[in-house]
């Protein structure tokens, strides 16, 4: 019993030394607070180029204590496989220690870790294959996300209007899932208009980790992209990291007007996805919108009302938060 008081008591010091829980001067060491900056998308809000931005800033951050966990972190990994699983209604046993587990080496290493995966929302993009859109699913989304276990979580949120939203997840959907119906063909199938509602999803998000801790940034708030991007890059406290465009080819450009009349002949002859796919992508590269136009379906005849309520909506979720 004296032995074993004595190692308590007079060993104490020397064994937190050995595990790195004192300083210098023998106190004990306080540990860092961890901070997660998440960003989940939207899809289609110049994910992409926000990514290409960080990734060459990476080492710089890196210096800094700032990490970053970008797509290429993510794909191919167990765990986004379990939280797709998940986020679509799937029972995944033990998907909290899951994300924990794989969030754990980054919030060791860094007192702040920035993870944009707009594969997170990847089904705010309205498809009946995965339920006819997912945006009512944030609640999903927030609830899976807040099992990261960093000390403070925060989100910015970046979407778009909806109708440049909806125009570009088709333009997407022709240019890589093989959809070759006219945007009119694909809305009434795909699209179920009153669940492409921004604010409850915000709303989710300000639910499960504080209404201060998300932040909206919205494209539609800046006619330039590179504001836009400035805005998002700030909003993540990146203040110090310039925006620079990255070229066309690092880029995942929209299909063109005439691109997109091309795909959809393409995808209506050639079944396999991956082929089709291939294709198109020589095809955007080869028609790109600079030249040849940004698509616009203007035979369309909207419903009535749908941009009002669509507008209504947007404008609630990127209102200031009342105080």
């Amino acid at each position: 019993m004296i032995r074993a008081f004595c190692w308590l008591t007079c060993g104490v010091g020397s064994g937190l030394a050995d595990w790195g829980l004192v300083t210098g001067e023998g106190h004990p060491q306080e540990q860092a607070v961890s901070t997660l900056i998440l960003h989940p998308g939207a899809p289609k809000t110049a994910t992409t180029t926000l990514q290409h931005i960080l990734r060459e800033n990476r080492q710089a951050l890196e210096r800094k204590g700032v990490g970053l966990v970008l797509p290429e972190d993510i794909r191919g990994k167990p765990f986004l496989g379990a939280y797709l699983a998940a986020y679509r209604g799937k029972h995944v046993p033990q998907f909290a220690k899951m994300t924990a587990d794989f969030f754990a080496p980054y919030l060791a290493r860094f007192q702040t870790v920035i993870c944009s995966e707009e594969t997170f929302c990847h089904d705010f993009m309205p498809s009946r294959r995965f339920g006819e859109g997912g945006i009512d699913r944030a609640a999903i989304t927030a609830k899976l996300l807040s099992h990261a276990g960093a000390d403070n979580t925060r989100v910015v949120l970046t979407i778009r209007p909806q109708m440049a939203f909806l125009i570009s997840t088709y333009t997407h959907f022709v240019h890589r899932q093989g959809e070759c119906g006219s945007f009119p063909e694909w809305f009434d199938a795909e699209v179920r208009a009153p669940k492409v509602r921004w604010t409850p999803a915000v709303e989710a998000f300000r639910n499960q980790f504080g209404s201060e801790a998300v932040q909206v940034v919205s494209m539609g708030q800046y006619g330039r992209i590179e504001d836009f991007l400035r805005a998002v890059l700030d909003a993540m406290d990146l203040e110090d990291v310039p925006v620079a465009l990255p070229h066309d080819d690092q880029m995942n450009p929209s299909p063109s007007a005439r691109a997109v009349q091309m795909c959809r002949k393409i995808n209506s002859v050639i079944l396999d996805k991956a082929m089709s796919e291939k294709l198109n992508t020589s095809i955007v590269a080869e028609y790109p919108v600079k030249d040849f136009g940004k698509f616009a379906p203007n035979a369309w005849v909207r419903p009535i009302g749908l941009e009002d309520q669509f507008s209504a909506d947007h404008q609630s979720a990127i209102a200031p938060l009342e105080l």
